[in-house]
């Protein structure tokens, strides 16, 4: 009787187990649906904050006018900043990689720059000149039309239920057929930027270089659609026979290049420099599953994956993780000094620790072999330079491109102030300050 089975008692464990089978593709599907609520929603709240900033911003710009006082025009000048800087992080969390956003984000970043320059000098012995009174004038419009596109993108967002998640679909697959309302909107606000009057942004923030200078500076060989074919197959170490479309990107873009794509069981797209065949970004179009590795799982694979493409002497300078992937910055590292403009990001997924993205610009365009000068200000001493009521946490040498977009060696002070973390770079030669980045903690 013990091994005896009854065709009812069959029937009952194979309902068991369809049931058990059910409910785990069940908890599966719903696992699947939390990861891209979760995504939409760092998108839908990346998308809103950056129309509360750059209201704000504009906000600020006005006051800047208005204002009379040395103090307050600092006070509106330091917001400004700010606020620029937090609406190009806000920029970065969306999906726009694939969509030209560029002259948007250089305003953005031009802003920034152009209110700090002002704001770091004596406004009592070097008040607001004429010049950068108009300057100030021409932002606050520009701004304000800016301003207005985006509110018109943020109505339609929240009238028609528009999904980012749609969006980054439709960009990775050129889908035509979607709604592209997001797409279209943000399209406008940047052919609109570009439309902008050329401005007197003062010295080093009109040395922005042209695309010209930018393709003069790739060096090798110029290579073939065919050749590129063979570069992205060997970058991504995958088999020649899989599908692979090459296009030519030439006119109106920042240099010669080839956009990639490919397709199989996860589509993949690169771009290529025409000259010398070197991958500038790359990103997988796949979903990430639950999370398996760990970050410092995450950063050994990225690591493994610089050393199998020859990336040398490179060093980990900022990680974050969202939606069970690991952003992490990298720079180059020559005797112990961060060579900053040399920069390579990669995006790993902690579900099997794979490289699903890359971008590797910066690098591509500025590294090379430099002879870095002995600082002439000591380690201790930079200290009398910062802010004495600056928590400093560490002190390193580091390589930057100042405001004038020129590399100076600096020492990288990192340190807590007011539940923030800054990085203040002094020129380790003048004790001048080059520049400040600033995070929440």
């Amino acid at each position: 009787m013990m091994f005896k089975f009854s065709s009812s008692v069959l029937i009952t464990i194979l309902v068991i187990a369809l049931i058990g089978t059910g409910y785990f593709g069940y908890q599966e599907n719903q696992e699947k649906n939390a990861i891209l609520i979760k995504a939409e929603n760092q998108y839908q709240r990346a998308f809103h904050n950056l129309n509360f900033h750059l209201n704000k911003l504009q906000e600020e710009l006005g006051k800047a006018l208005a204002v009379n006082s040395s103090k307050q025009i600092s006070a509106s000048l330091a917001n400004v900043w700010r606020l620029a800087y937090s609406a190009q992080s806000d920029l970065g969390q969306l999906p726009l990689v694939l969509l030209p956003f560029s002259k948007t984000e250089e305003f953005l970043s031009k802003i920034a720059d152009f209110s700090y320059r002002i704001l770091i000098r004596d406004m009592n012995n070097e008040p607001i000149t004429e010049k950068e009174y108009k300057t100030l004038k021409f932002l606050y419009q520009s701004s304000k039309e800016i301003k207005s596109e985006l509110q018109n993108v943020q109505e339609k967002v929240i009238d028609n239920q528009l999904r980012w998640m749609d969006v980054e679909l439709a960009l990775a697959q050129e889908d035509k057929k979607m709604d592209n309302t997001i797409i279209d909107g943000f399209k406008t606000i940047d052919k609109r930027v570009e439309e902008f009057p050329e401005t007197d942004w003062g010295p080093g923030l009109n040395l922005t270089k042209n695309s010209e200078d930018k393709g003069s500076r790739l060096k090798g060989k110029t290579i073939t659609k065919d050749e590129a074919k063979k570069i992205a197959i060997a970058f991504l170490k995958i088999k020649p026979d899989v599908k692979i479309d090459v296009e030519t990107n030439g006119k109106g873009a920042d240099f010669p290049k080839f956009s990639v794509q490919v397709q199989g069981k996860t589509s993949a797209y690169l771009e290529i420099t025409k000259v010398g065949g070197n991958v500038v970004w790359m990103i997988k179009n796949r979903e990430i599953k639950k999370k398996v590795l760990s970050a410092d799982q995450g950063v050994e694979k990225a690591e493994i994956f610089l050393k199998n493409h020859q990336y040398k002497d490179m060093i980990p300078v900022t990680i974050d993780e969202y939606d069970n992937s690991l952003i992490i910055n990298y720079v180059c590292q020559d005797n112990n000094v961060v060579i900053y403009p040399d920069k390579v990001s990669i995006k790993v997924a902690l579900d099997n620790g794979e490289v699903v993205g890359f971008q590797s610009t910066d690098y591509i365009f500025n590294h090379k072999k430099r002879e870095i000068p002995s600082p002439k200000i000591s380690k201790d001493e930079v200290l009398d330079y910062v802010n004495p009521n600056l928590k400093v946490t560490s002190i390193r040498l580091a390589v930057i491109n100042n405001i004038d977009d020129i590399e100076v060696l600096t020492y990288e002070v990192m340190g807590e102030l007011d539940e923030n973390v800054y990085r203040i770079y002094i020129n380790a030669e003048n004790g001048n300050e080059e520049g400040v980045q600033m995070s929440t903690s």
